[in-house]
C-alpha cells in the first residue's frame, strides 16, 4: 500500500482531511454534509460535498480501525468519490475513482469513470494502487474542472 493510504492514526487522518478541506472552504467547498459511523472495526464514510455552482462529490468511504496504544488507527479499504453536477433537476456526472467493483483486464480495482459532456459513461481507465486518489485530490480536480468552466 502507498504511503499516502497506509494506516494511520484516527486523530491525524481526521486533522489531514479537515486541513485538505479547509484549503477549499473559501473558495469552492460550500457545505461538508459527510457523516462518519465508527463502530469498533469498521469506519464508514457517507454524504456530500457540496461545492460552487451545483458541484457534488458524492463521497463512500469504508476503513478498517482498531486500537493500538490506547489510540484509533484507521485503513481505507473500500472506497467511491464521485463527483457531479446538479443543475435543477438536471444531473449530470463528471468522473468517479472507485475500488468498488474489479474491471476485466485492470491489475487491481482502482479506477476511473470518465463521462462525457451529457454526463454518459465514456469511458473506465485504470489508476491503480500508485494513482488512487485521496478525497483531497478529487476535491482539487472537480476545483479545477470547475476553474476552467467559469
Amino acid at each position: 500500500m502507498s504511503g499516502r493510504h497506509a494506516p494511520n492514526s484516527w486523530d491525524s487522518y481526521l486533522a489531514a482531511h479537515n486541513g485538505r478541506l479547509a484549503d477549499f472552504a473559501d473558495h469552492f467547498v460550500e457545505d461538508d454534509m459527510l457523516e462518519i459511523e465508527t463502530t469498533g472495526a469498521i469506519v464508514l464514510w457517507s454524504g456530500v460535498l457540496s461545492c460552487r455552482d451545483g458541484i457534488e462529490v458524492q463521497v463512500r468511504r469504508r476503513q478498517r480501525t482498531w486500537m493500538r496504544s490506547g489510540r484509533r488507527w484507521v485503513e481505507t479499504i473500500e472506497y467511491s468519490y464521485h463527483v457531479m453536477v446538479r443543475a435543477g433537476d438536471a444531473v449530470r456526472s463528471l468522473f468517479r475513482y472507485d475500488n468498488a467493483h474489479p474491471h476485466t483486464g485492470h491489475a487491481d480495482a482502482h479506477h476511473r469513470h470518465a463521462y462525457d459532456d451529457a454526463g454518459d459513461n465514456e469511458s473506465v481507465s485504470w489508476v491503480g494502487e500508485a494513482g488512487w486518489p485521496t478525497l483531497g485530490d478529487v476535491i482539487e480536480e472537480a476545483y479545477e474542472w470547475w476553474s476552467r468552466k467559469g
